[in-house]
């Protein structure tokens, strides 16, 4: 055996030093005290980002909301956690064509509950379908949609006049929306 291979085999036995694995510790250290404020707010961006992408894909689900309120065409929701759907119609029906057992065969004759064709009426049962399908919050798992009072990483819907829906969407800051669109509904 050379002097060299004698050191290593040394090396071997003994192992590390108290200041090599204190330099390895220092290291990891450093690392991690750089890498978790890191990772914690890739988190909370994320979180930011899919309230905001829920708000962006809602706006074409309550524009269909608003879009059969102003026809008067019927619509179905979710009435429960369980998964039960129930269909409203306008009290008064322009056509035969435009009530729950015409649009939706499937929905069968019988009295459907009216609603009485306020905006107001047409978010309350978009927002009540929303939390009976599972949206929440991606901050605090509560309901997604709301119509007063948002609170972290919910969406507020709210009707300006009978004309106008607001929605606001809120990150961490219930005073500054990270979203926010106007609908005009055309009643005609």
């Amino acid at each position: 055996m050379t002097k060299y291979n004698k050191v290593v085999h040394l090396r071997d036995i003994r192992g590390f030093s108290l200041v090599e694995l204190m330099v390895v510790i220092a290291i990891i250290s450093l690392l991690t005290a750089i890498a978790v404020p890191a990772f914690l707010g890739q988190r909370e961006k994320a979180k930011v980002r899919a309230t905001s992408a829920s708000a962006v894909s809602a706006v074409a689900d309550l524009q269909g909301y608003l879009d059969w309120y102003v026809a008067g065409e019927p619509y179905m929701i979710l009435t429960d956690v369980a998964g039960t759907q129930g269909c409203f119609e306008v009290a008064t029906p322009v056509s035969a064509d435009q009530t729950c057992a015409a649009v939706f065969n499937q929905a069968g004759a019988g009295t459907y509950p009216v609603f009485p064709g306020g905006l107001a009426t047409v978010i309350s049962h978009f927002i009540s379908h929303h939390t009976f399908k599972g949206d929440v919050s991606a901050f605090t798992g509560s309901p997604l949609f709301v119509s007063a009072s948002p609170g972290d990483g919910q969406i507020l819907l709210s009707p300006m006049s009978s004309n106008i829906v607001v929605m606001l969407a809120y990150a961490t800051n219930s005073t500054s929306p990270i979203f926010s669109q106007i609908q005009m509904v055309t009643i005609r």
